[in-house]
């Protein structure tokens, strides 16, 4: 037994019977005028605010010497200055003025960025600390706080207008529609993207609201005309970016017909609908998890076996760490089916752990029956390896604070490739998974969607030979030529009716004659049939012309994000 209580220490060395000291506070006026702190052997010094001078302190040192440098010795500080005022501390009070509504908008900002309840301006603990932090604090009701959360609420909606009617460009809008799993209620979110006069990237949610029944296309396109008309930008719409719902096309029909009626939408709407690019590449994977569900779903058992029992979780990670030497901080979950990529994460998981799946399984009746066979696991190893592209280029269209059109078609253009050069592969398994893969890519992506390829062009990494390149690949050079030439004239009409606008946008050059635009499409065209007819092919089926198509995440226009 312990003699003395202030011996007794808890496991983190903090006694609960003895009291932790505290730092002195300084009350000497000389440090309103002086900064403690460090020199380089580690001593403490005060640095004189006025003059720099480094002047030696520390506890056992006093003050006086530290008074007469600052009344006697400074060069720099007033003469007559009474001890203490000369400090930025002591003016800087002076200068303060409480204001209450700026403080009733940062207790607003507080609520809304922590979602923290309205009543907590009503707490005995909140109006105690405001009251300790200023007595000039007023307090006011949770009444007085959803007034002020409406009135900003209402200032930031103009700004926000403003900034949308100001932008030079056309607005790219995704719009999608959830329920909740407790109230059942439907709702809408509303996305805007778009470049303001600053050539900055912006992504802003307009509308976040319940949906009244029915819950159909047509009533869904009412509800975003009725938005786009309440905030007068109905003319600014390029695109609206949607998921692969079957009431999304009755939406977007009847949506781009109202909007062609008032004459409002780009080369008669055929830019209009933008399919989530994200959303077809989950339904062309899971289109092929059918080959291997056997396997994923032992699989999923045996992190089920792991994840729900707390004792074989340490003694699967203990073996990990002890017997294999593996960094244990990946850890093992389920995935969820909807969601393919999560399939793939649980699938790298398993793999960097497959050599004590192995090992377990030898040695334990409970992971045995689920443990994969040598051939399952050469299927899974193939399996990772063949998603993996699908992985990244998903990863690349979902990029936020980037814009991402312009990687549309190289992204679209590996998936199709990896495609057709696995069905044509050694792996049997991978062919007859591929092939319902292919005919969800047939029926989404046939046709490459014509104005993402013209902003792949606009890149200055790629330009029109990628372009070539790629569409020579996969349909060869007469093909190719065909759609190379509608895509520049895809091109070239995008650019005559931005030219229209050009005389009135702040940060859109005046554009040249028509007849050099015209010129230079020509030649464009002409250089490709030259190209495409003679050497084009030759050129492309030597080794050292393969482009180098790196992943690089780099207009959130190509996932549904809201």
């Amino acid at each position: 037994m312990d003699s003395e209580p202030s011996s007794r220490m808890s496991e983190d060395g903090y006694s609960e019977y003895s009291r932790p000291k505290s730092k002195r506070k300084k009350t000497s006026k000389v440090w309103h005028e002086l900064v403690e702190g460090r020199n380089e052997k580690g001593e403490t010094i005060a640095t004189c605010i006025h003059c720099k001078l480094a002047l030696v302190a520390g506890p056992n040192r006093g003050t006086s010497h530290l008074k007469r440098h600052l009344i006697e010795s400074c060069p720099l500080r007033p003469v007559g200055l009474p001890l203490g005022e000369g400090g930025t501390s002591s003016r800087e009070e002076e200068e303060f003025v409480f204001n209450m509504t700026d403080l009733r908008k940062e207790i607003l900002l507080y609520i809304v960025e922590g979602a923290h309840p309205f009543s907590t301006v009503e707490e005995k603990a909140f109006r105690r600390m405001m009251s300790k932090a200023t007595p000039l604090f007023k307090p006011f009701s949770r009444a007085t706080i959803t007034r002020d959360l409406f009135s900003m609420y209402y200032c930031d909606r103009e700004r926000v207008k403003s900034m949308l009617l100001n932008a030079p460009g056309r607005i790219c809008f995704t719009t999608d529609n959830w329920r909740s799993s407790h109230t059942w209620q439907h709702y809408i979110c509303i996305t805007a993207h778009f470049v303001d006069c600053d050539w900055k990237l912006h992504k802003l949610i307009l509308r976040f609201r319940g949906l009244s029944p029915p819950y159909d296309g047509q009533s869904i396109s009412e509800e975003i005309f009725m938005f786009l008309n309440q905030w007068k930008i109905e003319h600014k719409v390029l695109s609206v970016t949607v998921d692969n719902a079957t009431y999304n096309d009755t939406m977007i029909s009847h949506l781009k017909t109202r909007l062609l009626l008032r004459g409002l939408l780009f080369g008669d709407g055929s830019f209009f609908h933008v399919r989530c690019c994200a959303h077809i590449i989950n339904l062309i994977v899971q289109s092929g998890l059918d080959v291997i569900a056997s396997i994923l779903d032992n699989i999923r058992n045996l992190v089920k076996i792991i994840t729900r029992s707390s004792s074989k979780s340490k003694e699967f990670y203990d073996t990990a760490q002890k017997n294999f030497h593996l960094e244990v901080k990946r850890k093992l979950n389920l995935d969820m089916k909807a969601r393919w990529n999560s399939t793939f994460d649980m699938l790298d998981n398993i793999l960097y752990y497959k050599d004590v799946f192995v090992h377990l399984g030898s040695v334990s009746a409970n992971f045995k029956s689920y443990v994969p066979s040598e051939s399952e696991w050469d299927k899974l190893i193939g399996f990772h390896k063949f998603l993996k592209l699908f992985y990244d280029v998903t990863c690349m269209f979902s990029a936020v604070n980037s814009p991402t059109s312009n990687l549309y078609f190289k992204g679209a253009w590996m998936v199709h490739r990896c495609l057709l050069e696995t069905a044509q592969g050694p792996h049997s398994f991978l062919s007859s998974m591929v092939e319902p893969m292919l005919e969800n890519f047939d029926k989404y992506w046939s046709e490459y969607n014509v104005i993402l390829s013209c902003a792949a062009i606009l890149d200055p990494r790629f330009k029109v030979k990628f372009v070539e390149y790629c569409l020579v690949k996969l349909f060869g050079v007469d093909d190719a030529m065909i759609q190379v030439g509608e895509v520049l004239t895809t091109l070239k009409t995008l650019s005559n009716e931005y030219k229209l606008q050009s005389s009135t946008s702040p940060i859109v050059a005046p554009c040249p004659p028509s007849s050099g635009l015209d010129h230079f499409f020509m030649i464009t065209i002409a250089t490709i049939q030259e190209v495409l007819g003679h050497k084009l092919e030759n050129h492309y089926n030597s080794p050292d012309s393969e482009p180098r198509l790196s992943l690089r995440l780099t207009c959130n226009t190509l996932t549904n994000q809201n």
